[in-house]
């Protein structure tokens, strides 16, 4: 089926914290001499790998689901749209924090900002999607 709605939102801030905190970790392992070196050398590659995971988070609303993944789309959430029973505009508490978290009564998906759409499933279930394309999101999900 076409893609009724695509939106990609880059995690400018995401990108910049975790490639800030490889440079830190690149810093202290290049200047230590001693053998634990290889735990700041961990994380680097270990920040490295997750700022390429979480630097995007793109949404695509078709006809029948909703589908939703990070950077290179190294793995994808989708919902059939059936489930959905109703659809809203939110702002998120700033200490939900980013990517992927649990919180008390919702999931949440996010890189960068505070605005989301949460999706009331028909199972009970919440989950919210960051993005700074809110309205236009929740109107591709009404339609």
């Amino acid at each position: 089926m076409a893609v009724r709605y695509q939106h990609t939102q880059r995690g400018t801030l995401m990108i910049a914290l975790l490639l800030l905190g490889a440079v830190v970790c690149g810093f202290a392992a290049w200047f230590n001499t001693s053998p634990g070196r290889w735990l700041p050398l961990a994380l680097t590659v270990l920040l490295v790998v997750l700022t390429w995971l979480f630097s995007s988070l793109t949404v695509t609303v078709d006809g029948d689901e909703v589908q939703w993944y990070f950077g290179p789309a190294a793995w994808k959430y989708k919902l059939p749209r059936g489930d959905v029973a109703d659809v809203s505009v939110v702002r998120n508490n700033p200490m939900s924090g980013f990517g992927i978290r649990m919180r008390p009564g919702f999931r949440l998906y996010n890189v960068s900002g505070l605005d989301a759409v949460e999706l009331r499933l028909k199972s009970g279930e919440v989950r919210r999607i960051g993005t700074d394309d809110a309205p236009g999101l929740a109107a591709a999900l009404k339609s």
